[in-house]
């Protein structure tokens, strides 16, 4: 969020890193995973198997020169950081994430722990963001939480977030006499 981005311009060669990415793109998984599969989603779907398949279709490392996580299977090969806040934040991921988080929590953290390190070994400082309960297991001696007093402001944000990744969509695909019309 705004603190992570003051602290990243604040800290040379700083990087942040959100585990909620890691949880999103394992849902998108487990989300086409049923649907290729004319399956209903739900938890008993996702078998132990069936999650480490899906650990193994991410891929964290350097991608047009900069650190990223690649989603590669079941007929994806996107990098988080071009979808984060479009196919990572469709309804049919979003009402998804509790029940797959609730069954990766320690998969997420072997990754970040493994993602951090490589991002710390290449000279980075690494701003970790996440929800405490996965954020605890990431050893460390430096940490602080932040909180809200009004959760309501997360909804608010996401919904603000989907409606600017449509729309940078819509901007992205239209013809040049389109963009002129709407003068964009």
């Amino acid at each position: 969020g705004t603190t992570v981005s003051k602290l990243q311009a604040s800290l040379p060669n700083a990087a942040s890193w959100s585990n909620g990415n890691v949880f999103r793109a394992l849902t998108l998984l487990a989300v086409t995973h049923c649907e290729q599969s004319n399956l209903e989603f739900k938890g008993e779907v996702l078998t132990p198997d069936l999650l480490q398949k899906f650990i193994s279709c991410l891929e964290f490392g350097k991608f047009n020169g900069r650190f990223d996580i690649r989603i590669s299977g079941l007929g994806h090969d996107l990098l988080v950081s071009e979808v984060a806040n479009t196919v990572l934040k469709e309804p049919r991921v979003s009402k998804n994430i509790p029940t797959v988080a609730e069954m990766t929590q320690g998969e997420v953290v072997c990754f970040a722990a493994k993602a951090a390190e490589l991002m710390r070994a290449d000279g980075m400082n690494v701003l970790m963001e996440g929800r405490s309960q996965t954020l605890d297991y990431i050893r460390t001696p430096h940490r602080f939480e932040l909180t809200l007093p009004e959760p309501i402001v997360i909804g608010m944000r996401r919904a603000a977030q989907r409606m600017m990744g449509s729309a940078l969509q819509a901007i992205r695909s239209a013809s040049p006499s389109q963009r002129k019309r709407a003068d964009i």
